[in-house]
C-alpha cells in the first residue's frame, strides 16, 4: 500500500488541488509583494512578509509535483501585472483584515484538498500547507486583536440550560412568531457578513483603478450585489438585536493609479465571489428557520450568476488560463 500511495499518478482531485493552488498562489505573491511595498505598520508588514514566504514556498513545492508527472507549469501571473510603484490604494488597516480573511480562505481550501488526498507525499504537503495556514490566521487575528481592529462576533448574554427541540414550530421563520436566532446561524451569518464586507472594499478600490470600462462595470455591479447581501444578513443580526462587523470603506485611499492589471483584479473578484456560493451554502445547511435558509438560497442564486458572467468576461477577454482536462477521446479518434 505504502508503494502505490507513494509511486501511483496524481489522481485528478490531487492535480485539480496542485493547479488551483498554484495559480491562487502565484497570485498572491504580487499582490503580496505590493502590500508589503506600501505598508507602514512594522506589526502588519511582517504578517504580510510571513504571508509571502508561504506562496513562494508553496510554488516551489508544487512545481516538482507537476513536473514530474509532465503536467505544464500553469502560467499564472508575471511582473506586468502588479505596480510596485503605486501610491497605496487600501490603509494598511485594511491590509491586515484582508490578510486575515485571506487566511481563512487558505484554511477551508487546504482542508477540501487533504480530503481528496490519496497519495502519501500529497497528504504530508497538504498537512504542512493547513498547519501554515492556521498559523498565518494567528498571527493575523493577534495584530487585529492587539490593535483593536477586529470586530468579535456577539455574545449571548441570558442564562441557558440544556434543552430538546419538541415542537416544529422551531424551524419557523415566514408566518407565527420565530424563536430567536440560535449561535449555530449567528456564526454563519458573521463570518458571512466579514467576507461580503471585504469584498465590498476592494470592488470599491478597484472600481477607482480599472482601466477596461467593462471591468469598471462588472466591479460596480458586483458591489451592487454585494451591498444587498450586507443588508440582508445584517438584518439576520440586527433584528435579534445583535451586532454586526465592523466596516472599512473608509480606508479606500483616493489613488485613481492601478497597482495590478485588470486580469489579475477581475480573476480575484471572481475567486471571492465564487467561493461565497461554498460559505453561503455551508451557512444555510447550519440553518434551522426557514427565513433564514431562504435568504441564503437567494444569495447563492444571485452571487452564482454574478460569478459565472465573471468568468465570461475573463474567458470574453482571453484572461482565463485553462485547468487539465480528460482526455477527449472522441477529439482523439476524428482527428486518426
Amino acid at each position: 500500500m505504502d508503494d502505490f500511495t507513494h509511486n501511483s499518478r496524481l489522481s485528478s482531485s490531487e492535480l485539480a488541488n496542485l493547479w488551483t493552488q498554484y495559480i491562487n498562489d502565484n497570485m498572491s505573491q504580487y499582490v503580496l509583494s505590493y502590500l508589503i511595498k506600501t505598508t507602514q505598520d512594522k506589526e502588519i508588514n511582517e504578517v504580510l512578509e510571513f504571508s509571502l514566504q508561504l506562496s513562494k514556498s508553496h510554488l516551489q513545492k508544487i512545481k516538482p509535483f507537476l513536473a514530474k508527472e509532465n503536467y505544464p507549469i500553469p502560467k499564472g501571473f508575471s511582473d506586468i501585472d502588479v505596480n510596485l510603484e503605486a501610491p497605496a490604494l487600501f490603509t494598511d488597516t485594511f491590509h491586515i483584515v484582508f490578510i486575515q480573511i485571506m487566511s481563512i480562505h487558505g484554511m477551508t481550501r487546504y482542508a477540501g484538498a487533504m480530503g481528496c488526498a490519496i497519495r502519501e507525499d500529497q497528504r504530508k504537503y497538504f498537512k504542512e500547507v493547513i498547519s501554515e495556514s492556521v498559523e498565518l490566521y494567528d498571527r493575523a487575528t493577534e495584530v487585529l486583536v492587539r490593535k483593536g481592529i477586529i470586530s468579535k462576533p456577539p455574545s449571548f448574554n441570558n442564562s441557558q440550560k440544556i434543552d430538546y427541540i419538541n415542537k416544529q414550530d422551531y424551524l419557523t421563520g415566514w408566518f407565527g412568531k420565530r424563536r430567536p436566532i440560535s449561535a449555530v446561524e449567528v456564526s454563519g451569518t458573521y463570518l458571512n457578513l466579514q467576507k461580503t464586507m471585504t469584498k465590498l472594499v476592494l470592488e470599491l478600490g478597484f472600481s477607482q483603478v480599472t482601466q477596461s470600462n467593462e471591468v469598471r462595470r462588472y466591479m460596480d455591479r458586483a458591489r451592487s450585489v454585494c451591498q444587498n447581501h450586507f443588508k440582508i444578513l445584517s438584518s439576520m443580526l440586527t433584528e435579534e438585536n445583535l451586532h454586526i462587523p465592523r466596516t472599512f470603506d473608509s480606508e479606500v485611499t483616493d489613488s485613481t493609479t492601478p497597482p495590478f492589471s485588470d486580469r489579475l483584479i477581475l480573476f480575484l473578484i471572481v475567486s471571492l465571489l465564487s467561493s461565497a456560493v461554498g460559505y453561503y451554502g455551508e451557512a444555510m445547511a447550519l440553518c434551522q428557520r426557514r427565513d433564514l435558509s431562504v435568504n441564503y438560497a437567494k444569495m447563492i442564486a444571485e452571487i452564482g450568476v454574478l460569478a459565472e458572467d465573471g468568468v465570461n468576461l475573463l474567458i470574453d477577454k482571453e484572461w482565463l488560463e485553462e485547468p487539465p482536462l480528460a482526455t477527449d477521446h472522441e477529439r482523439l479518434a476524428k482527428e486518426k
